[in-house]
């Protein structure tokens, strides 16, 4: 007996060309995820060296206000630095070109790098702050868009690479204040409160399983804070630039670390 057609075509092929019609959009999305992931990753990484060089404007153009004139060869080759990051993120395309957020980030920065010398130190610190924390904002913005995800999906045993950013920022406020403190010689009543709530973040955000070298690190800092709200600290502006970014570079290693990480995982 011959089977009907309509027969084999109500029951055969739509349920078939349904399904075809469902993997191909399955693997479609797959293909539109996996692109906007490696981008993702393209400009998470500038935006993380877009961060440090930021954060260490802060720093340096925070102790220039204080009296520190000596940095400011430093502080012209970092603005060269953030300017070449700055074009090297518009130039790439994707979702950050049509980005009002991007757009108001990098007009704020022009006005900061233009006008930090005519204003007070207490000013250049607000503003550095804003900026900073919008552009943590915009890297929040950029994982979710690019489904880049937390390292505990993967059963990372460290803490996310977000956790990370914001304790360099930690790190980089506590070298940006005491900066400031070390090149003028004085700590006030508000900048000692500032330092302290500082101290505690940082100190609670050591991790037991980081190498010793890394946990020396952090000690020495923490010392050396405390000596500065009490004005005592024996240790040049150089100097405490210097041990407050080994403490950052640290845990931006990691950073990069876990990046690799979630990049080589989804590879």
């Amino acid at each position: 007996m011959s089977v009907p057609f309509a027969f084999l075509f109500i029951f055969l092929v739509v349920p078939g060309f349904a399904l075809f019609t469902a993997i191909y959009g399955i693997f479609k999305r797959k293909k539109s995820e996996e692109k906007l992931f490696r981008l993702g990753i393209v400009y998470l990484k500038k935006l993380r060296m877009l961060l440090t060089y930021i954060q260490q404007h802060r720093g340096l153009t925070n102790s220039f206000l204080n009296g520190n004139l000596a940095v400011e060869p430093e502080i012209q080759k970092l603005e060269i630095l953030i300017k070449n990051e700055v074009v090297d993120v518009q130039d790439t395309k994707g979702w950050m070109q049509d980005n009002t957020k991007w757009d108001s980030l990098v007009d704020h920065w022009f006005r900061i790098s233009s006008h930090y010398q005519n204003v007070g130190a207490d000013i250049n610190l607000k503003q550095h702050n804003n900026l900073i924390a919008n552009l943590l904002y915009l890297i929040d913005d950029l994982a979710y868009i690019h489904h880049l995800g937390k390292l505990e999906d993967i059963n990372a045993t460290d803490s996310d690479w977000r956790k990370l950013l914001f304790i360099a920022e930690y790190v980089g406020q506590a070298r940006a204040l005491g900066m400031g403190v070390v090149s003028k010689g004085y700590c006030t009543s508000v900048l000692r409160i500032q330092l302290n709530h500082l101290i505690v973040k940082i100190e609670a955000s050591i991790n037991p399983a980081w190498a010793e070298p890394i946990k020396r690190d952090f000690r020495d800092l923490l010392s050396i804070l405390a000596q500065v709200i009490t004005d005592n600290a024996k240790i040049t502006p150089a100097d405490y630039f210097a041990l407050a970014t080994r403490c950052i570079d640290h845990v931006l290693h990691e950073f990069d670390r876990q990046v690799e990480k979630i990049q080589l995982h989804r590879n």
